[in-house]
This record gives structure tokens, sequence and C-alpha cells, in this order.
């Protein structure tokens, strides 16, 4: 029988073993991992806290250091912020300049890379809930006017649609936020220069298209409602002019004129110049995205599907968001990365059944089936990873080709997420149109699986386990 944990002991030892609150810049969380940002790694006792009761793994990876803690997340991230007063993306802007200083390394392709997508991902991470409910409440009205055509006139259909649309319609507002957490800006000066591309005076500029200027210089009129690129570069920019702005402002004038400065000169950058040229890089990935699903659709399916497990334990995972995201905006839906997404934790599951079928005590049976049932109708992987499929080495094959298989299926079906959702078994109406294709797709994924998991008999390797 499994000790009773102790969350509150758990978080102050946490805390602890990864060098203490002077060596935490900010801590998150996604669904099932601690993440933080640490000053120095050096200083984390990674060893230690591996061997912790309830600790599924620690992973480093995009200069996040995470601790997987899978369902005892919730309870141990509360305690976190009610012990240690460490709030979700809490930095110290007043050492900012000297940490960035401190860990400034040689510039490369590889770090510039891993860089800008630190920088997006972290953007994004804090509104995924938000799309994800936001996704969900429309496949609900959507499975309410298949069953009640008359629904879709309703006040209550309007309002809750609309509530439904909101994360998405107001995306760069909340892009910004994440942004300006990331790299230790004020979020409200960001904020402020996002919504002012969605604000009546500027909307109705662009539905009437006359030619517009300002300051004398040309603004390219777009719509950025649903944009993710526009808000990311708005936010660098807003980060660099308050850095700016509160070095050449004296003291006691700080408070009025570094936030007047910083949103002031963003936006004119941000309207003539970053706002348009992020409207058309979203542009040119949505042609991408595009090739991707017309051409060697069923081909990249199964290789992400593949390769997710890996990416997940690196906690890389994480950096597809985004593409994502921007899909979904435009062209509309996302034919490779969702349903990749969905089709691992499927196949995840499917080993985990592969193992349970082999398994040689009923403990281990039902352990298996226990997190077989979590990946996937709870969508969630890391105790299937690190509990079940990983130790035993021969059932990330089955993950693998579970994957793969599945993801070749949904390509050449056609399958197609069109609005945000989470990856379980659950979220299928998702796909709309496309779900019987989703469906198959799933079964095989799972089938595949569990039959090469139960093929290449996992429990030969681990009979001590």
């Amino acid at each position: 029988m499994a000790e009773k944990l102790n969350y509150q002991q758990m978080a102050s030892d946490i805390v602890k073993l990864v060098g203490g609150t002077e060596n935490i810049q900010s801590v998150s969380h996604c669904m099932t991992r601690l993440r933080f940002i640490l000053k120095s790694e050096d200083k984390a006792d990674t060893a230690a806290i591996k061997k912790m009761p309830g600790v599924l793994g620690v992973v480093s990876a995009g200069g996040q250091y995470m601790v997987v803690l899978g369902k005892n997340l919730p309870p141990i991230f509360e305690a976190v912020q009610k012990q240690f007063n460490l709030t979700e993306g809490q930095n110290t802007d007043e050492n900012l300049d000297k940490d960035l200083v401190a860990e400034k390394k040689p510039l490369t392709v590889k770090s510039a890379a891993l860089a800008v997508l630190g920088y997006v991902s972290a953007s994004v991470t804090p509104m995924i809930t938000g799309l994800v409910a936001g996704g969900m409440l429309k496949v609900l009205l959507l499975i309410i006017t298949l069953i009640d055509a008359g629904f879709a006139d309703t006040s209550t259909y309007t309002l809750l649609s609309g509530v439904a649309d909101a994360c998405f319609y107001f995306m760069p507002i909340f892009v910004a936020y994440g942004a300006a957490k990331k790299l230790g800006g004020t979020p409200i000066y960001a904020m402020i220069c996002a919504a002012s591309l969605l604000h009546g005076n500027y909307t109705s500029l662009v539905a009437a298209g006359e030619p517009v200027t300002l300051l004398g210089l040309p603004v390219r009129l777009m719509s950025y409602s649903s944009s993710l690129l526009p808000a990311l570069l708005i936010t660098l920019c807003a980060f660099y002019m308050e850095k700016f702005f509160n070095k050449i402002v004296p003291g006691i004038f700080k408070s009025l004129l570094v936030g007047l400065g910083t949103i002031t000169v963003t936006m004119i950058f941000g309207f003539v110049v970053l706002a348009p040229l992020g409207g058309y890089l979203g542009n040119y990935l949505a042609v991408v995205f595009g090739f991707l699903g017309g051409t060697v659709g069923p081909i990249a399916v199964g290789v992400l599907a593949a390769c997710l497990p890996w990416l997940v334990m690196t906690g890389m995972h994480m950096a597809l968001v985004p593409f994502m995201t921007q899909a979904l905006t435009n062209p509309g839906y996302d034919a490779v990365f969702r349903p990749a997404f969905i089709l691992h934790n499927m196949a995840e599951g499917g080993a985990c059944i592969g193992v349970a079928l082999r398994a040689k005590t009923a403990e281990l049976r039902s352990e298996a089936l226990g997190i077989a049932f979590g990946c996937i109708v709870a969508g969630v992987t890391e105790p299937a990873i690190y509990g079940i499929n990983l130790p035993r080495k021969s059932p990330m094959i089955g993950v693998m080709a579970g994957g793969a298989a599945g993801g070749v299926v949904a390509g050449l079906l056609g399958a197609r997420v069109f609005v945000m959702g989470y990856s379980t078994i659950l979220a299928l109406p998702i796909f709309q149109e496309t779900i019987v294709a989703a469906a198959i797709a799933v079964v095989v994924a799972i089938v595949v699986a569990a039959l090469v998991t139960f093929i290449l008999n996992p429990e030969k390797e681990t009979a001590n386990q």
C-alpha cells in the first residue's frame, strides 16, 4: 500500500532541493509538471529530488527545470505558492539585468533557436487551459445544436458562444501577458499594446478600408483578433522600451513617464512595422501548415506521434503548442499537431494495456490498466512513461509503433482538429466532421501499441519489478 504523501512537506523539500527561494526566478506548472526557472541549475540536487516519493522524474529543457509530479501536481503547486509566496511567472525585476549578464552564453544557431522556442512556448503556456476550456465549450454548444437546431438562434447560445470564443478572439492580450512574464517586463504595458490592436478605434479603420497613417507613416490595416505572432513581437519591443526608459528617466518621474514612453513608442513601431510583420509571418506559416496537411500529412502526423514520448520526456513538446494555436487561427484547422498529441496519448495507454496483458501479478495488472485509463480518458501520460513504459524499455517501441500507425491512418483519412481541446478520447468532437477518421486512428494507435508491447513481452526484461 502506497504511503500517503505530505504535500506541504514535499513542497518544502522540493524548493529546498532546487536551491531555495533565492535560486528561483519563477515557478509555473502545466498539467503534470512543476516548472522552475532557476538562476543556476547547478545548485539543484536532481538525484535527491528523483528519489522523493511521489516524484516521477526530473527534466531540464528549454531553460526550465521541471519536476514531474503527475496527479500530485495541483496540491504541491498550491503548497509552494502558499509557503513561499512564489506566484506563477514571478520574476525579480531589480536583478533582471544582472541575471541576464551572469547567464549570458555565446550566441549560436542552436542557442538562438532554443531561446526563440523557449520565449514562444512560455508566452503561450499560461493561456492553454483557457483555450482548451473555450474549445470544449464550443464542442458542447455544437453537440446541443445537433440535437436541437433551434438552439443556435437563442440568446443563450449567443452569450455562451461569446464566452467560448473570448480566449481565441482576445488571444493577443493573453499572449502578451505570458510573453511579458517570460521576459520579466511589466505585463500591463504589453497587454495594453496588444489590446490596442483589438480596440474599436483600430478595427473601425480596418472595416472602413481607407488609407491610414501614423505620424505620417503608412499603417497596414489587418485584423489581429486570434493572432499570435504580432503580440510576441510587440511584447518584445515593449520589454526593451521599458528598460530603455527606466535607464533614461530620473527616478522621481519614472512612475509618470516610463509607462507613457513604453506604450507610445511600442505601438508606433507596432502599428507601422511589428504587427503587420507578425501578420505576414502568420500567413506564411499557414501556407506551410496547408502544405504539410495536403501533401506529407500522413507521414508528418505519424513521425510526430512516434517522436512525442521523447519530446514529452524532455519537455520540448510544449514548443509545438504555438504552432498548434497558429494553425487553428490560420488556416483554421490543425491536421498535424493536435492529432499527433492525441494519438501519442492513445498509444501510451495501449502500451500499458499490453503490459497489463503480460503482467504476472494482479497488482501490476491493476496499476497498468489504471494508468492506461488515465492516458486514454484523462490525457495524462507521465505516469505511463515514467512508471510503466520507460522502465520496461520495449513498451516504448510499442508506443512509437502505435503513434506512427495511428498518425498515418489519421493523415490518410483526413482527420483535422477545428477547435482547441485536450489530448483525450473525450475530446474527439473537436474533429467535428472528421470525427470518424479520428476515431479509427485512435483505435489503430491503441491496438497496435498494445499488440507490439504484448509481442515484445516486457515482463521478461523486468522480472523483479
